[in-house]
């Protein structure tokens, strides 16, 4: 039995890269709460920040509004290396001779731009500088004025989409700093820890899934579901978990846009899915009051934010290069610091109303919760043996809150003026969008991790025909061949 009853479904929804001053850089707090965000800072970031400000060297203030969706069509840099840039105007990373001061954003942006151009404007670079107003961004507000936003929840990993996530499945990314999403993991997960307590887990998906990866998980459509197919009726049905895990849409599929919020997608369809999750789960007043819904963001994918973040226990001894790591990019690192933070909300009838979180939590404090919240054996590892715990936060009201207390559904944004690309001045469908970096190394993946699939190797489609080359038919791609491998 656990050591509690007041909650028994945990609901986590990770979006993508987006950092937390760029979501609520000026969000106002209720009465008596604190933020530490950009109200009242002046922050920003200079051109070249080893030269002194200049005509040619400008500063980029911190500032709102931001853009839905920037310019670039891969999005700022989020790698180690460009993380390393970011804080600290050195690839090497942090030093004696190079500090953290999260001074490099715009320095780093330009340098990522130039790739592709020989010049960049202005306004594309003060992008990475930009926040949303909150009267952009309804959704997740409204959820931050509701209930309970955490103001120093940082990612677990400086550097991309992937380590980050195999830490808040696993605790650990087995010493990868990049992506490598056709590699299979051998760390015992969050999930094995549910199941070994005789409680069941699931995920919900819509294209890419990277749980898939994690060898010793049983791949069935009870553990692996649809999210368009089954979010709504299971949650109606009462038919969720002890523990939840929902995936975006990661890539534009035809009348479905992506809404993952990785740029250089239009955040407003992340905002869309958000108001899904909760609106379902509201909706059934007896499961939402034994229910949390964590909403946080894997990393910060390139976008200003002014914490240093902090030290951090390496996981299992395991360091960057790992020695199977065929990549041609593996820098060092011995995953003994985290990354920065991103939003992070936490909402439960069991939560007070517009509170803020200032303790310092992260990807595995959601694992270090479940253990004592479930009474789980643990911890993985020293990195969630070290994380702190936020289990208190449910223990604070005497019971649940009424529902007249709480939003029904939540606000979203228009979608009638969504950001699309032009081609001699015509609309492009988003589905007809070319696929862009993450995508291809991500579908990439997925053609690795079940290139010997029996199920695909007997029909003779252990690769692929033609390489899809838009988002759609790579979304189209990836979904039949997951159905196909794994049956789910």
């Amino acid at each position: 039995m656990p050591p509690q009853n007041r909650i028994k479904h945990v609901v986590v929804l990770m979006l993508e890269n987006r950092s937390f001053d760029h979501i609520f850089g000026f969000a106002q707090p209720a009465h008596g709460q604190v933020i530490e965000n950009l109200v009242g800072g002046g922050f920003s970031n200079l051109l070249d920040p080893s030269k002194p400000e200049s005509a040619t060297n400008p500063r980029f203030p911190a500032s709102q509004p931001a853009p839905f969706a920037v310019h670039d069509k891969d999005g700022p840099s989020h790698s180690f290396n460009g993380t390393s840039v970011q804080l600290c105007n050195d690839s090497s990373g942090p030093s004696a001779a190079h500090p953290v001061r999260n001074n490099g954003f715009v320095r780093n942006y330009k340098d990522h731009l130039l790739h592709n151009t020989n010049s960049v404007e202005h306004e594309a670079l003060a992008e990475v500088m930009a926040s949303f107003a909150p009267n952009q961004l309804p959704t997740i507000n409204a959820l931050a004025q509701n209930f309970c936003l955490c103001d120093h929840w940082f990612c677990e990993v400086p550097g991309p989409t992937m380590p980050n996530r195999m830490y808040v499945h696993a605790a650990t990314s087995e010493g990868y700093v990049h992506n490598a999403f056709g590699r299979e993991f051998t760390s015992k997960t969050i999930y094995e820890l549910f199941q070994d307590a005789g409680l069941d887990w699931c995920t919900y998906f819509h294209d890419f899934n990277e749980v898939l990866q994690f060898s010793a998980l049983d791949k069935t459509p009870s553990h692996f579901r649809r999210f368009d197919e089954r979010w709504a009726q299971d949650v109606a049905n009462s038919d969720l978990p002890a523990y939840t895990f929902i995936l975006p849409r990661f890539e534009n599929k035809p009348g479905a846009p992506a809404n993952d919020q990785h740029a250089p997608h239009d955040v407003r369809f992340g905002e869309h899915l958000i108001a899904d999750v909760y609106d379902a789960l509201a909706a059934n007043t007896e499961l939402f009051n034994q229910t949390a819904l964590i909403v946080t963001h894997d990393e910060i994918g390139g976008f200003y934010d002014h914490v240093a973040p902090g030290a951090a226990p390496n996981p299992d001894g395991q360091d960057s290069p790992n020695p199977d790591d065929e990549s041609n990019f593996h820098p060092p690192f011995s995953f003994d610091r985290l990354g920065l933070r991103v939003p992070a909300l936490i909402c439960s009838p069991w939560i007070p109303k517009g509170i803020v979180e200032n303790r310092h939590l992260q990807h595995t404090s959601i694992i270090k919760t479940m253990i004592e919240m479930f009474g789980l054996g643990g911890p993985l590892n020293n990195r969630d043996a070290g994380a702190a715990s936020f289990a208190d936060l449910f223990q604070q009201l005497s019971e649940p809150r009424p529902p007249a207390s709480m939003p029904t559904t939540l606000p979203r944004p228009s979608l009638t003026n969504v950001v699309v690309s032009l081609v001699a001045g015509i609309p492009v469908d988003p589905a007809d969008e070319p696929l862009d970096t993450l995508g291809k190394e991500w579908m990439e993946g997925i053609i690795k991790l079940t290139s010997k699939n029996p199920a695909l190797m007997a029909i003779g489609a252990a690769l692929p025909a033609a390489a899809p080359t838009t988002q759609g038919e790579a979304s189209e791609f990836v979904e039949q061949r997951i159905r196909t491998a794994f049956g789910v």
